[in-house]
């Protein structure tokens, strides 16, 4: 009984690849040994595109504030603003 299970252990795998013929090579994409065109090398330095981080002097508050306040329409006087003080 063992060498029976033995021989088709042996036996099924052999006969089940017999009858297919294998995929045509490759399976997807361009034959191996035919050039493809490709784009250039170029260089690209590691750091390109990081931004500095270094620590600066501020900026005048005041400057600050006039920039990002909303704008006030043409026409109006700016007693209460900045020219107040």
């Amino acid at each position: 009984m063992f060498m029976r299970a033995f021989a088709m252990a042996l036996l099924l795998p052999a006969l089940a690849g017999w009858g297919d013929a294998g995929p045509p090579w490759p399976v997807a994409g361009p034959m191996p040994d035919q050039p493809v065109a490709v784009r250039g090398q170029s260089y690209t330095p590691v750091n390109a595109g990081a931004k500095d981080y270094e620590p600066v002097e501020p900026l005048p508050w005041g400057d600050v504030n006039r920039r990002v306040a909303p704008k006030q329409p043409q026409g109006q006087d700016d007693s209460q603003g900045q020219g107040a003080h």
